[in-house]
């Protein structure tokens, strides 16, 4: 699971972020040979446009200057990263590569990719590339633990932050720099990207525990209870409650961060960063019924 699976709800992205984004997202879709831009197309279908609404919104915290081109390159680099996780999830079903097979997700995930590419500088394509290729270690590195019998929590989280917050960290670091940032909020907002990522990954590990453990998968609160010696089976809960400790914690941090780099309106992006994490754990509170008098 990465990054995009479990995200915002759309109606959580600030509407004016999407409808400045979105179509020239999709009109650079439907250029794409038929083929291609079915697959793209699909993919589509569950973004919630919470990247480009980071990178949007970390522009407008520090300063004022029209970032839709870079948002929507960011959007197209989740996206790949979106067709690359199906990629390498046989199990998945739903998604592009049981609906078009295996090369055509590889062809479109490419296709995305380059066209994030040519809408950067080439300052944020460097910095672009360093990020993918944190992606990439990330899934090496997990592919390497899972033929180990010992478990260190600590690279677990590791790989958590690579394959999981880089894109983040980056969406926001790039938005504040393409409005005129000192390093010093750049910074800050990496951070900030990077808390609210690896929170993410929290919720998403808490929101997907039971099928983890039916499947023997190692998400972070099942990695934490092997961590404590325990068995994950029978003390689910406190690998429960560890993550969503954990998540509280990083969404502290990532707001501290915010408000340090902060010059300009924060609010939808505090408010972003919540919907993304711990919102999405509240407990629901039925409907009372009207009593009627």
């Amino acid at each position: 699971m990465t990054i995009v699976e479990l995200a915002a709800s759309p109606a959580d992205v600030p509407r004016r972020v999407r409808e400045a984004v979105e179509p020239p997202l999709r009109a650079a879709v439907a250029g794409l040979p038929g083929e291609t831009r079915e697959v793209v197309e699909l993919g589509l279908r569950s973004r919630d446009f919470s990247t480009a609404a980071l990178t949007v919104l970390s522009a407008e915290a520090v300063g004022d200057a029209d970032v839709t081109a870079l948002a929507v390159a960011m959007e197209l680099t989740a996206l790949h990263e979106q067709l690359h996780a199906d990629l390498m999830n046989p199990a998945a079903t739903g998604g592009p590569r049981s609906e078009f097979g295996y090369d055509r997700v590889v062809t479109a995930a490419d296709t995305v990719l380059c066209m994030a590419f040519a809408r950067v500088t080439a300052a944020e394509a460097m910095a672009l590339n360093g990020t993918l290729m944190s992606v990439v270690d990330g899934y090496v590195q997990e592919l390497e633990m899972a033929d180990r019998a010992d478990v260190d929590l600590s690279e677990h989280l590791g790989v958590a932050a690579a394959k999981h917050s880089s894109l983040t960290a980056l969406a926001c670091e790039l938005g504040a720099l393409a409005t005129g940032a000192s390093r010093r909020q750049a910074d800050h907002l990496r951070e900030f990207g990077d808390d609210v990522g690896l929170a993410r990954r929290h919720v998403d590990d808490v929101l997907s525990l039971p099928v983890d453990l039916a499947r023997h998968r190692r998400s972070l609160p099942v990695v934490a209870v092997l961590a404590a010696g325990g068995d994950p089976r029978t003390q689910a809960e406190e690998g429960r409650r560890w993550s969503l400790q954990q998540a509280e914690l990083l969404l502290a941090r990532a707001l501290d961060h915010l408000h340090q780099a902060a010059t300009g309106e924060v609010d939808e992006l505090a408010g972003l960063a919540h919907a993304v994490t711990i919102a999405r754990c509240a407990p629901v509170v039925p409907v009372q019924p009207t009593v009627v008098l």
